[in-house]
């Protein structure tokens, strides 16, 4: 999922639109970059916010809910309060400068200029929005373990009993229409964006029910198994209701500047997000089972990989910024222009991972512990 992030920011410098705020679009833009965009998006943060979820529950489990506040605090907040401030700074120069290139009109190039104050405040966090997030749902969780506490232990029992058996049955259309019944309040008939400091309701609700589905999934982990048969008709069902879901939305909600659909095909609206929430789920399940299927064996090439995902996610938007502007006058297609830049941009970031992050506080401070020959 970490590595599907690389891949999706570098796509946005190769979509045929303007439609996305961001400072370089290359000549050679194409729609197959634009559908890899939107495809990723539908499944690849609610995968992130399960599997957060399921290690939220372990931690809490085997440390208590003290320790899992401390623990998140040092693997998240402290990450998210360095990187942050250095990446705005960075950003600041990388974007004008990125735009310069741009294959768009000047006038339609993304800069820092053209944002007012509260357009400013909706981008804050750049892609670092995600720990702050998982920040605050991790809190919520830590205050609703006390109330659930509360709850005799059999009926908790009765209801986590419940859940693993349902969760393969008739629980994925409870989850569907919970997560569609959020949807529908979404102003772009999809995840609306937003990487400020007052995320909406509606934004931690959806990310919060697939968190809490992965609590749920670790605290009955033995359901884990039931994952892995029905993994390959999963997926499928789950583009097949992707495409369903573009359908409507495209008759109903054509990009606009604004990226809200008010006011927008309401006759759409209702298939459009029931479509999303079931590709959303199909997907997750699909992707659970994929790897629980395929790759449930210990790897140390993919061990180093999953430890070096975190430095990769922090760091990568600044190369996928600036790696496609060396590319800007080979007359190649988007779509391979896309593989090399997403491919070069992760094999510099795993190096600095290798020599300055693994060996030193930074890999200790990341991933709890250093390795001081950087690649064990």
């Amino acid at each position: 999922m970490m590595l599907l992030g690389v891949v999706r920011h570098a796509a946005v410098s190769y979509v045929p639109t303007v439609f996305f705020e961001w400072p370089y679009r290359d000549a050679q833009a194409d729609m197959l970059s634009w559908w890899m965009i939107i495809f990723i998006r539908v499944f690849h943060l609610p995968v992130f916010f399960a599997i957060a979820g399921f290690f939220a529950a372990y931690l809490v489990e085997t440390r208590g809910t003290r320790e899992f506040l401390r623990h998140r605090w040092s693997r998240i907040g402290v990450p998210f309060l360095v990187a942050w401030p250095v990446l705005a700074v960075a950003m600041f120069f990388i974007v004008p400068f990125a735009a310069q290139f741009s294959a768009t009109p000047p006038n339609a190039a993304y800069s820092l200029a053209e944002l007012t104050s509260d357009r400013a405040l909706d981008h804050l966090f750049m892609h670092l929005w995600f720990l702050y997030h998982l920040l605050i749902l991790c809190v919520v969780a830590s205050a609703l373990r006390p109330l659930a506490a509360r709850i005799p232990a059999g009926v908790r029992t009765r209801a986590l009993d419940l859940f693993g058996r349902w969760v393969h049955r008739g629980g994925i259309a409870v989850l569907m229409l919970a997560a569609g019944l959020i949807l529908y309040r979404m102003e772009s008939w999809a995840i609306d964006y937003y990487a400020g400091p007052f995320p909406a309701p509606r934004q931690l609700a959806l990310y919060g029910l697939f968190f809490g589905f992965g609590w749920l999934l670790f605290r009955r982990r033995e359901t884990l198994e039931g994952f892995k048969r029905p993994t390959w008709v999963l997926l499928a069902a789950g583009i097949l209701c992707f495409l369903a879901y573009r359908h409507f939305f495209d008759i109903g909600c054509p990009p606009r500047p604004d990226r809200t659909c008010a006011g927008a095909g309401e006759a759409q609206h209702l298939p459009a997000v029931v479509f999303l929430a079931l590709s959303m789920w199909f997907m997750a399940y699909g992707l659970i089972g994929l790897f629980l299927r395929y790759m449930n064996k210990p790897s140390p090439r993919w061990r180093y990989i999953a430890d070096a995902s975190y430095w990769i996610y922090i760091v990568h938007v600044p190369f996928v910024m600036l790696l496609p502007l060396p590319l800007a006058s080979v007359p190649l297609p988007g779509f391979l222009k896309l593989a090399l830049v997403s491919v070069t941009a992760i094999g510099l970031i795993l190096v600095t991972y290798r020599y300055f992050v693994r060996p030193t506080f930074i890999g200790k401070q990341l991933n709890g512990r250093r390795h001081p020959g950087g690649v064990t």
